[in-house]
């Protein structure tokens, strides 16, 4: 299968790979600093299966919509994972939006690539604005720098759309946390599995220091800036500070870490409630920083 590979080197010698694959959904599937990986690969079957797991994106769409409003699929054995979803019980056929199964059209010189995804494109001869339920289109440029990925994203649609990153970070062994500046507010219920109250500790700063060590799947909003989030995963073998820039305060972040599970995602999100968004245009500027411990 067909992929594109950005490379570029640290200031301090170390090579800095990143893998996608176009053609199903323009997932990255690895995301490397020297010998250590950073994309978790222990969800690679859920990406065979079912389009989830590595690096998968979000959008037009955020998680999964209601059976009433789900746009009809007049042969659902054209796409095969539907079937698998179904058995787990998953009603919406593309869960967190068609741009996370759907090939796009890109290319890439190896330090930036480009994709793009349209509803007017086809996917086994169905245009993609009758799998979504609306027309769009997302723009993706990615530049690997010497600290990690530059990352923008934008959609227009015809009706209210959200996008955003969805990548699993494996978890090495050891204390694993996650800190950023956050507003003590929780605009959306928590999904099933999380274990966590409502209300999370934050200092006099506002700064959540959180150990990965419960089940938590929530919405946080970005303090002092609404417009711009900063969040640091801190490991025993590497950081990565994920840093979001929005040009409006429609946008948040989700964290969604499954009770002893060995992967953290960190969802820079443009809707400040992802599961209802207000905007038909919408655009985050993303940044993944990351840095090996010293120790190795």
């Amino acid at each position: 299968m067909e992929t594109l590979t950005l490379k570029n080197t640290t200031d301090t010698g170390e090579e800095l790979v990143a893998i996608f694959m176009p053609h199903l959904g323009m997932n990255m599937i690895s995301f490397k600093i020297g010998d250590v990986e950073l994309i978790d690969q222990s969800t690679g079957p859920a990406f065979e299966a079912r389009f989830a797991g590595l690096g998968a994106l979000i959008g037009p769409h955020f998680h999964r919509r209601r059976a009433e409003i789900l746009p009809h699929i007049k042969d659902e054995g054209l796409f095969p994972h539907i079937a698998y979803s179904q058995k787990m019980g998953i009603v919406d056929p593309f869960s967190h939006g068609i741009s996370r199964y759907a090939p796009w059209k890109a290319s890439s010189d190896g330090q930036r690539l480009q994709a793009r995804l349209r509803g007017k494109d086809e996917w086994n001869g169905v245009p993609l604005s009758a799998l979504e339920g609306q027309d769009f289109e997302i723009s993706l440029d990615i530049d690997m720098t010497t600290h990690g990925l530059k990352i923008d994203l934008s959609v227009v649609s015809a009706t209210d759309s959200v996008i955003g990153i969805h990548y699993y970070y494996h978890l090495p062994a050891g204390t694993n946390v996650i800190k950023a500046q956050v507003k003590n507010e929780w605009p959306v219920d928590a999904l099933e599995g999380d274990s966590l109250n409502s209300s999370i500790e934050l200092d006099p700063q506002m700064w959540m220091n959180l150990a990965l060590e419960d089940a938590i799947d929530k919405t946080f909003h970005s303090f002092p800036d609404p417009c711009q989030g900063v969040i640091h995963l801190d490991t025993d073998v590497y950081t990565l500070k994920t840093t979001y820039v929005s040009p409006s305060e429609e946008c948040a972040w989700q964290l969604y870490h499954p009770k002893d599970a060995t992967f953290v995602c960190i969802e820079p999100v443009s809707a400040k409630d992802p599961r209802r968004p207000n905007l038909t245009v919408s655009s985050l500027k993303i940044t993944l920083d990351v840095e090996l411990k010293k120790s190795l």
